[in-house]
């Protein structure tokens, strides 16, 4: 606590914030949630009143300071509020770029070229058939009948060809041929993948 010398120019309403300095920390506190917080309202009360005394016609001066306290913290309070909020949506894209950090932007690009090695790879009936439900939202059934096949084919079609670009999404370790994922050396996206 600051020490208070007893002569008489002492200013009436700093030497009341004084000695309501606990209480004035307390009410600081409740609002704030802070310990470190408080003490700075309480701080830049006190130096307002140093800067500019208050005036003669104020009757009860320990109310008047706590609310000067109140109004202080809430206005803290508010403002750190609304600066958090500006902050939420960088932090949350963890970058300031559309486009995410460069790591980022190399593992998507090699996760779409793996899932275009994959989708090569396939047998053009299911990668049809995978394309058309996926990508068009053609329901199975509608697919089926289009091809004369049974749904369950389709069904299990649309389910290899999904299993697969997961596994080439998901693999990166090579496999005993030295080859990522599901690729055909032979495809020519693949034949480029592979070159690079």
């Amino acid at each position: 606590m600051i020490a208070v010398s007893s002569r008489e120019t002492v200013n009436q309403p700093l030497h009341a914030a004084l000695q309501a300095y606990p209480k004035l920390i307390a009410v600081a506190r409740r609002i704030t949630g802070s310990q470190s917080e408080a003490e700075d309202v309480v701080q830049e009360v006190l130096l307002s009143l140093t800067a500019k005394p208050l005036s003669d016609e104020i009757g009860q001066l320990t109310p008047y300071i706590l609310r000067m306290v109140r109004n202080l913290a809430t206005d803290r309070v508010r403002r750190l509020r609304y600066e958090r909020s500006l902050f939420v949506a960088e932090e949350a894209g963890c970058c300031a770029f559309g486009y995410g950090s460069p790591e980022d932007h190399m593992r998507e690009e090699q996760g779409y070229r793996a899932f275009r090695c994959a989708m090569e790879a396939m047998p053009e009936r299911t990668r049809n058939f995978y394309e058309k439900h996926y990508f068009e939202g053609v329901p199975q059934n509608v697919l089926a009948r289009q091809a004369g096949v049974s749904c369950a084919l389709v069904c299990g079609l649309i389910r290899d060809a999904h299993s697969r670009c997961l596994a080439a999404l998901s693999s990166d370790i090579p496999d005993q041929t030295g080859k990522r994922g599901p690729c055909r050396a032979d495809a020519p996206l693949c034949r480029k993948i592979l070159r690079n």
